[in-house]
């Protein structure tokens, strides 16, 4: 028996410590591609979601869409890869959540809130260096699903 709750209380912990590892990784890759904006520079990070049907204009049916877009730029790509590969679709609303906990680590959002869509403007940084982030959530008609946009203008 003692083997058995030993088991569990390792599977407990490894699952534990892969959902912190996955915020833990959002948050830096958020981190560092907000920093690394420049003073009077500004860089955009956009992920479209689609829950039950592809992309408007896209021919191949599917169950799901996602895409990031990200200007080319190694700090954004980061985040993409993250929101690629962990971000959700069908509540696209927790990666706002999540992002914005994340820029702003003392926010705390209750676990049964969820974003339809939303925006906020914040600055990010020192009142020396920084950055104003613009973060929204949106439904688009053009695509036929979630726009979640992270905006840094750096000062």
């Amino acid at each position: 028996m003692r083997k058995y709750l030993n088991m569990l209380s390792l599977l407990a912990f490894l699952v534990a410590q892969n959902a912190y590892s996955k915020e833990e990784k959002l948050c830096s890759a958020m981190n560092t591609f907000v920093q690394s904006v420049g003073p009077d520079k500004s860089k955009s990070i956009e992920f479209h979601t689609a829950w039950g049907h592809n992309f408007r204009g896209v021919a191949e049916e599917a169950i799901f869409a996602k895409r990031c877009i990200h200007q080319d730029d190694v700090s954004a790509k980061n985040v993409c890869k993250y929101l690629m590969e962990h971000g959700a679709i069908e509540f696209s609303g927790t990666n706002f959540k999540n992002t914005l906990e994340c820029l702003s680590p003392k926010t705390a959002i209750d676990a049964l809130v969820q974003f339809e869509e939303a925006s906020v403007s914040m600055t990010y940084g020192s009142d020396e260096r920084g950055a104003i982030v613009d973060l929204s959530l949106k439904s688009n008609a053009e695509i036929d699903g979630m726009v979640l946009k992270i905006e840094a203008q750096g000062y």
